[in-house]
């Protein structure tokens, strides 16, 4: 049995088509495959990634955990509260409402533009629930059952790491483990080891080319901003990355 964990998509199909193939042929009965979330936003294309890891839990026989990020996390935070704008305003959120629906995308863009300069200084709702009307049932399922960490005998999983001055698991608090921590992964010294996204802190070599962040016992697989989407399987630490898509770079 293996543990597979995949690092941050941001809407972007082609790296993740690219590199579902390759697992596959890799994932079989008894393995768990882990998204460490980060599935929308900043890409065109968060409604189909977040069809294909649904299709990919249909198909294969490896159980398929799937863990909230920070933007997940406020895009959630928008849907319980119309009042909150950080997601839209912050994340890059109109793309992703662009690849649910056009005419979703057309309301919110213009609200915005009406009403910008009160989104940061009053209490102004916008009509989001255009978009999560229009958001298929299966997503909304998708999107409420994210979990905030999960650990396997081969290690702990979690969209931000942990918190290094909390010992257990069971007592990190939940904004270590979607938004990180101050001294993580640096001072992190537990003997678990920690499979986390979210620092866009990808190690270059001379190319440019990214790979995880390997420090002590703990690996960062948030390589998107570079154009490549990383997985690495434990307790082997073998790495799998898509091919180089200069669709997938941005400059953040």
């Amino acid at each position: 049995m293996a543990t597979f964990v995949v690092g941050d998509i941001h809407g972007h199909l082609e790296p993740l088509a690219d590199l579902l193939q390759q697992l596959r042929s890799q994932l079989a009965a008894g393995d768990t495959l882990v998204f460490l979330g980060d599935y929308i936003d900043r890409g065109p294309d968060s409604k189909a990634c977040v069809d294909a890891i649904l299709a990919l839990r249909q198909q294969t026989s490896a159980e398929v955990v799937c863990l909230r990020g920070n933007h997940e996390d406020w895009m959630l935070q928008t849907r319980a509260d119309g009042c909150r704008h950080s997601w839209l305003l912050g994340m890059d959120g109109l793309d992703t409402i662009k690849s649910y629906s056009a005419d979703a995308f057309e309301t919110l863009r213009m609200a915005r533009a009406v009403e910008r300069g009160r989104l940061y200084s009053e209490s102004v709702r916008l009509p989001y629930e255009v978009f999560f009307e229009a958001m298929p049932a299966e997503h909304v399922d998708f999107f409420d059952d994210l979990r905030t960490c999960h650990r396997t005998s081969e290690c702990i999983c979690a969209h931000g790491g942990v918190d290094p001055a909390v010992a257990s698991l069971d007592d990190q608090p939940r904004r270590a483990l979607i938004w990180g921590a101050s001294g993580f992964p640096r001072q992190y010294r537990g003997d678990q080891v920690v499979v986390y996204g979210h620092w866009n802190n990808a190690m270059l070599d001379a190319s440019g080319w990214p790979a995880p962040l390997i420090l002590g016992n703990t690996i960062g697989l948030d390589t998107i901003a570079f154009g490549v989407l990383t997985a690495i399987r434990l307790p082997d630490q073998r790495v799998f990355q898509s091919a180089l898509y200069e669709s997938a770079v941005r400059d953040d």
